[in-house]
This record gives structure tokens, C-alpha cells and sequence, in this order.
């Protein structure tokens, strides 16, 4: 087991479990490891607001090195959909958005992420992809890996 300055990681671990069990609004769906002081936390809270609480928490625990955020935002009360439902519509708002060539980007999610691929023939119409699903509820981040096949031109880019 690794030793921090400040007692093992298993220590840190308890103390940092125990803090967040304390902190107003913080659901026990929240779940702490910890390795060489590097902290993981993990599971679900109910906004964005204590996300950011709960990892600003871990960080200040004397001891902590850094902090791995995993955790995913799902709204109290709501059904929360799955990776999979969030895939589908993610990729028919792509495919129906005008701006967007059909076929050329795909979605994916994973752990409410979504991540857009694929290529596209200038800078606008990756940009639209992104604009299409970006406000997408349930999505908690978006990494936009879209290729452009060839730089947009100056009249290109005074267009969009």
C-alpha cells in the first residue's frame, strides 16, 4: 500500500469518503479510490454545481496529489438515459441537421461523454456537427475528433 506524506492512500481514502458524506446535498452515490495520492472519484451526483463541489472538496484534503473525475451529472428525479439511448439521438440530430454531409460523422457516448469522429470537407461543417448535438441533455462533455479534409478558405470563413 502506497504512504503519502500524510498516512497511507486507504487514509485518504476514508477521509476523503467521510467529507464527502458530510457535505450538504452530496448524494452516496459518490465512490472514492485512491493510489499514490492521486484520488478517482467516481459514480453520480445530481448537478454540475456539485461536481465541481465534491472534486474541489478531494482536492483540498491534505494529502491529495491530484484528482480523477469520473463522476456523471444526472438531474434529481430525472430517468437519466443510457449511453446507448444518447448515441441514437445524438446521431439523428446529426443526421438531420442540413449543415452536417450525411455519413460523414458518427456519434458515440461513453459515460455520458460524447465524442464526434469521422471527416468532413471544411472547418463550417464540423463546427455544425458540434452545434447540433452540443446542447444535447444527459451529455455531461463533448470531444469533437471530426478530421478536416482541407482548410477552409477566406471566403469560406467570412461565410460562417
Amino acid at each position: 500500500m502506497a504512504q503519502t506524506p500524510h498516512g497511507t492512500d486507504r487514509d485518504l481514502q476514508a477521509g476523503i469518503a467521510d467529507l464527502l458524506k458530510r457535505m450538504a446535498g452530496q448524494t452516496a452515490h459518490v465512490g472514492v479510490s485512491v493510489r499514490g495520492g492521486m484520488v478517482m472519484l467516481f459514480g453520480e451526483v445530481g448537478s454540475t454545481a456539485e461536481r465541481l463541489q465534491t472534486r474541489q472538496a478531494a482536492m483540498g484534503v491534505l494529502g491529495v496529489r491530484g484528482v480523477a473525475d469520473e463522476m456523471v451529472v444526472r438531474e434529481p428525479g430525472a430517468l437519466g438515459a443510457s449511453d446507448a439511448d444518447l448515441t441514437k439521438l445524438a446521431n439523428r440530430l446529426l443526421a438531420t441537421d442540413a449543415a452536417v454531409p450525411a455519413g460523414a460523422v458518427r456519434a458515440g457516448v461513453r459515460g455520458c461523454v460524447l465524442t464526434l469522429s469521422g471527416a468532413v470537407a471544411v472547418t463550417g461543417q464540423r463546427d455544425a456537427a458540434a452545434r447540433a448535438v452540443q446542447n444535447l441533455p444527459g451529455i455531461v462533455g463533448l470531444c469533437n475528433d471530426i478530421r478536416v479534409a482541407r482548410p477552409a478558405s477566406d471566403d469560406e470563413r467570412r461565410l460562417s
